[in-house]
């Protein structure tokens, strides 16, 4: 009994894997783009696979911080932006055609700037099983003087389609003693402890605003967004 126990506990980690690596999505470098291909930024990651698509190459890209043109009313300080870009090529007929692009950004920022994807947050599934890869990346954005936390955006394609989640992330200030928050109580819209008063501030840490753009969605994709963005909800800088 207990090595069928075991047996039936490696299926289902293999299963789980499986279902992120339904398409063997392989990690490239810069140099493997192909010349061709055009996007704005330096290179973050890149990703290759295979699904009923054609030939599918995800690219996450960064501006690093400039010098803002604009000027910002009562400051003697310059202000910067920092963007952030993603990229999904289709392969068809020997050409790769652009089938999404997402653009964000923090501008005019005359404080500190915190503009990046979030280390292994890419992923590449296939939860609904219909041999069309989600793609799946989460990223943070902040202009801070102060222990704020910096705003959190989770984005799932398949195809064109997309969904997401976007909230704070938590951030430890001295004065919480373990991190609050949990699958059941991530969502604001329904969490019956938030009233969305002024001084319930930092019961926003951790947190999303809505899941009404996953409402068409299968529920695998939702059950799986839920558990990446408490994954990597809690703000790190090391």
């Amino acid at each position: 009994m207990r090595l069928l126990i075991v047996v039936l506990s490696l299926l289902m980690c293999w299963y789980s894997l499986a279902a992120q690596t339904a398409f063997a999505a392989k990690k490239i470098t810069g140099s493997q783009i192909p010349p061709a291909i055009k996007f704005r930024g330096k290179i973050n990651e890149a990703w290759k696979w295979n699904d009923k698509l054609g030939e599918n190459l995800l690219i996450t890209s960064g501006v690093d911080k400039y010098k803002d043109k604009a000027s910002v009313p009562e400051s003697d300080e310059d202000p910067f932006s920092v963007e952030l870009h993603a990229f999904h090529f289709i392969k068809k007929d020997s050409v790769y055609k652009l089938l999404w692009k997402l653009s964000d950004a923090e501008k005019i920022c005359t404080f500190d700037l915190t503009v990046s994807f979030i280390e292994g947050t890419i992923k590449i599934t296939d939860l609904d099983k219909d041999d069309i890869a989600e793609t799946t990346m989460q990223y943070k954005l902040a202009c801070r003087s102060d222990a704020s936390p910096a705003l959190m955006k989770l984005i799932m394609h398949e195809d064109t389609v997309k969904y997401a989640l976007r909230g704070s992330m938590w951030l430890d200030t001295g004065e919480q003693n373990k991190y609050p928050v949990t699958e059941k109580n991530m969502n604001l819209e329904t969490w019956k402890e938030y009233k969305g008063t002024e001084d319930e501030w930092e019961k926003l840490f951790g947190r999303y605003q809505t899941e009404m753009e996953f409402s068409k969605a299968p529920p695998s994709f939702l059950t799986f967004a839920r558990r990446q963005w408490h994954l990597h909800a809690k703000e790190s800088f090391e």
